[in-house]
């Protein structure tokens, strides 16, 4: 009896719709979680899952298993789609995109493709001498070294009616790479609350500097792996990274 191939097609990387279909799902125990994975992340369907054998199983476990679970890294500019994208700094936040994004996170797993279509948006212009990209994690980044990339960069004026017609298009997004910008911004935002609330004298620098510290910790660790376009903090308004100048 010949032995019957089977051909699956294991994406580049975890977009954001598949991430979404992942968390989701109402699976009970370690197997039927699985097997939703596998369905979420290739094309089949989860009754076709569930009729390929246990050594089958293991091994596209095997392959999914770092596609899963992805390294969150946050990048200041990458390449998707063909269109140069820039991340949108809450230093340069207007009252209608923070409103946007505060009100699409009250549903945040639902929202997840709008909220992309915030923070990242069409480069209109940069003063990058050249522009030099490196592959990571199947993503292209922007790899240039700078003290603060978002002096590079001018990102397409914030538009609701922009964003909802571009939104569904981040449904296909690097999942890891939006989890990394949440994760900064979330950080940025932290930072810019214990910043006023000191001023407001409702914090005390003891307390203010040891949660900038811990803040700062975390964010080193989390986009600072010496490749693409990342930045350490000092304070809530100066970013800088090692590194060369443009």
């Amino acid at each position: 009896m010949k032995s019957k191939t089977i051909q699956i097609t294991i994406p580049e990387y975890i977009t954001v719709k598949q991430y979404k279909e992942i968390v989701d799902t109402k699976a009970e125990g370690n197997g039927e979680r699985l097997i939703a994975t596998i369905a979420a992340l290739t094309d089949m369907t989860i009754p076709q899952v569930k009729d390929l054998p246990l050594s089958t199983i293991k091994d596209i476990s095997d392959d999914l298993t770092e596609l899963a679970f992805p390294k969150e890294t946050f990048h200041a500019v990458i390449e998707y789609g063909d269109v140069l994208y820039g991340y949108a700094h809450m230093n340069q936040t207007t009252l209608g995109e923070y409103t946007d994004l505060e009100n699409l996170s009250k549903d945040t797993m639902n929202n997840l493709h709008k909220i992309a279509a915030i923070l990242y948006r069409p480069i209109e212009k940069h003063r990058f001498n050249s522009l030099s990209f490196m592959v990571k994690q199947k993503v292209k980044v922007v790899n240039n070294k700078v003290e603060n990339p978002f002096d590079y960069y001018t990102i397409e004026k914030y538009d609701s009616n922009k964003r909802k017609d571009r939104e569904n298009l981040f449904k296909d997004f690097p999942a890891h790479v939006l989890l990394g910008a949440l994760s900064f911004f979330l950080a940025t935002a932290g930072l810019y609350l214990n910043h006023i609330l000191y001023l407001e004298k409702k914090m005390s620098l003891r307390t203010k500097t040891k949660m900038e510290k811990e803040t700062m910790a975390t964010l080193s660790a989390d986009i600072g792996d010496g490749g693409a376009l990342y930045t350490a903090f000092l304070n809530p308004t100066s970013y800088r990274s090692p590194g060369t100048k443009d």
